[in-house]
Order: structure tokens, then sequence, then C-alpha cells
């Protein structure tokens, strides 16, 4: 096992507890009820927290010595034993008496009180550290902590991968944060604790108890030096730049059109955090701006008069995503556009819904329509996994026009226009 991946299926571990049974070199047998294990729900493989194995180590060894030697035993016994129909028990301990006489550090000070477990810092690989004990304990909060920072005019929010972010304060890094598998946000207590009091109390009011799950890519970059990918929106919009920059360097074409205002968009085109309309409104209206509407429609238009002069008519009553699909079918082999450009449609068709522009009804039949093209149950109605299907579904949609543009076509035109 490394870090928090199980060795097993690479899904990510979480701390729990349980029973652990110990062997004696006597061939006896002892249990210990409230051991700290990290556990994969995936494939439920256990493993045993490296700071419990050494107390349960150090446990087996004092009991051992004390028969060796016929001295009664000094550990404290637990007198409600656990179940010892399948197994021949000896004695029982509890792993929170031991672990009471070990894990007693002073903590960093607190001004605010939060809530957190100081399990997690002592039985999750990698937190403890000999300075500053308790810097690096996870705090956990509500997703909707993360509003201020994306709304405030002062701040600003980077989610530069799918589970790990920064908080900026003007152009100053503020916080990094991660984001569990349960959509819980993570802090370190460390980092917290140096921030001014006010902004701690505001932190505190969606403070929740630890899930004991940290496993995420703000875990592998900060504690393990893993360097996070890019998230999945930040994939697309290279995907996006990839596709526009071939385009232009063979067909010497602009297919989408570029300016100041494209940087601002794409600063808005960020992971959904949040399951409401309003959030899923503020990432398909910049999508949409930058995908669909940043649609160069001149170049295009011009583009296909000039090599296809018998389409001058048809091209009077074409914009948008129907110009640039006709550019596609003119420029792409072995593929049909009509079906791989559907995502653009899904999106347009997501941002009337996103916006309210029908009535209810008529906003319920687009939604369904959407979702049904996107391969979900008409019936999904989770913003989140909308958007993350969406995204998914536009990625495949560049992979296949970059794969199948005519490239050779374009070499040989760009040859005999010389």
């Amino acid at each position: 096992m490394s870090g928090l991946d199980c060795d097993s299926c690479e899904s990510k571990l979480h701390l729990a507890y349980g029973e652990k049974i110990l062997t004696l070199s006597s061939g006896e047998k002892i249990a210990v009820e409230h051991t700290p294990f990290l556990v994969c729900d995936v494939c439920q493989k256990i493993y045993i927290s490296p700071l419990a194995k050494e107390l349960l180590d150090e446990l087996k060894k004092l009991v051992e010595s004390a028969e060796q030697e016929e001295e009664k035993n000094t550990i404290e016994v637990n007198q409600e034993q656990g179940d010892t129909s399948s197994e021949s028990i000896k004695q029982w301990y509890d792993f929170n008496k031991i672990k009471r006489e070990i894990c007693c550090d002073k903590y960093i000070a607190e001004k605010v009180k939060f809530i957190y477990d100081k399990d997690d810092y002592y039985f999750i690989p990698g937190l403890i550290r000999p300075w500053k004990i308790g810097f690096l304990t996870p705090v956990f909060f509500n997703i909707e902590v993360l509003l201020k920072y994306i709304h405030h005019p002062l701040y600003g929010l980077d989610i530069g991968a799918d589970t790990f972010g920064y908080i900026y304060k003007g152009d100053e890094h503020y916080l990094s944060f991660g984001i569990n598998e349960n959509n819980k946000v993570i802090m370190w207590l460390g980092d917290i604790v140096e921030l001014n009091v006010e902004e701690q109390f505001y932190l505190r009011s969606e403070n929740i108890t630890s899930d004991h799950c940290i496993g995420s890519e703000f875990y592998e970059a900060q504690i393990e030096n893993v360097w996070a990918k890019a998230s999945a929106e930040r994939r697309l919009l290279k995907k996006r730049l990839d596709f526009n920059e071939k385009v232009r360097e063979y067909y010497n074409i602009a297919v989408a059109q570029l300016d100041t205002e494209t940087l601002t968009v794409a600063k808005n085109i960020r992971k959904l955090l949040i399951n409401t309309n309003d959030a899923f409104k503020d990432l398909i209206i910049p999508l949409n701006e930058l995908f669909v509407e940043a649609i160069n429609n001149k170049a295009i238009s011009k583009n296909l008069k000039e090599k296809y002069p018998e389409l001058r008519e048809e091209l009077k009553n074409k914009k948008g995503i129907k110009l640039l699909q006709l550019w596609l079918e003119k420029n792409t082999d072995k593929i049909d556009v009509n079906k791989e450009i559907a995502p653009l449609f899904v999106l347009y068709d997501l941002r009337l819904v996103s916006a309210h522009l029908y009535s209810e009804d008529s906003r319920e039949e687009l939604l369904a329509s959407c979702c049904t093209r996107l391969g979900l149950e008409e019936s999904e109605r989770n913003y989140i996994t909308i958007a993350n299907t969406l995204i998914k579904k536009l990625d495949e949609m560049y992979d296949m026009f970059i794969k199948h543009l005519c490239w050779k076509n374009a070499e040989e035109e760009d040859e005999n226009g010389k």
C-alpha cells in the first residue's frame, strides 16, 4: 500500500475502526477493540494504520513479556469483552485506552475551536510531524463553504484539479483545499489557525464532523508530492485550444473568435461543486459563450464560399453550430459529424434550460431531451452528474474532430495555393 491508494483496486482508503486479533508466541490470542484501520469501500480490503501497528506490536511484546516473567499483566484489560464465538480469546483490550497514553501531544493553539478528529492526524499516513504538532490535522466543511470565495469580489477560486484547489485573496495565495469522495471540503488546521479571527469564524460556520476520508489530489500533492492532474474542465479547454490551433495551422482559418474576453470567460469555467440551478448556470453560460457563441461565423462562411461556391445560397441561413458542422462535414472523413457534434447542441440547449427561458413544462421536456442525448436517464436531475457528463462528451468530441480532420488535403491545398 502506498499512501491512501488501495493496492488491489487503486480506490481511496479511509480511516475506520474494528477488532484486531493478535496471536502471541505461546499460541494464545488477544484481541483489541476500536483499532484504527485503513479501509477500501470498493473491494473491502483492510490495512492496518502504520502507527496503530506500532502500538499493537508494543502491546503484544508487553503481554508476552509479562507472561514469560509470570508477572501480573499491568496493561488494562477491557472488562466488556467482544464476541468470542469464532476465536478463543484470552483477553480483550480497548485501543482507545492505549491511544490515550500515546497520542497526547500538545496541539497548535486555536483562537476559534474547530471540529476535527485527532485520530485523522495520528492514524492517516503522512500527517504526523515533529514540529507544529497537529498542523496537518484535516478539518472538514460543507461544500457550500466555497460559495463566499466563488462570488466575493475580493477573492478568487482556482480548481486546477478535480479534487485540489486554491483560494486567492486579491492576487495572493490564501488557502489550499481538497474535495473528498463525499464532496466535503478539506483544509489543514495549521493553515486555518493562521487566518484572521473573522475568517476563522466564517469557516467554523460550515465546519462539520470528520468522515475520515481525505484521499484526494490535495492529499497526494501536499503529502506525497504527486503533481495533481488537470481537472476535466482544464483538459477540455486545452483540447479546444489544440483543435483551434491545428485548424488555424493547416487550414489557415480561425474557427473561433479570439479576443481578450475569451480569457475572462475561461476563468469562469471550473468544476461544478454544488447541485443547484444557479451553480449550474454559472458553469453552462460561460461554457456556451466560449464553445458556441465564440464560433467565428464570418471566417467560416468566407472559407466555405471560397472553396465551395455552390454553397453560397445555403450559407445565408447558417451560423453558429450548424455552420461549424457544415465546415466539418467538408473537412473530415470517416465520422458522422452530425452525431459527433451533438454535445455542442446539448450545451446550447442546457444554456436555455439553466437560464429559465422556457415555461416549466417546456424546460423539463428540454432538460429530459438533453439528458437522453448525453446518455443519461431522462429523469436525471443531478446537475453535477449532467455537467460532468457534458464535459466528458465535449472532450471526446474534440478528440474525434482532431483525429479525423483531413490534414493531408489541407496540406495539398496549401501547396497548390502557393
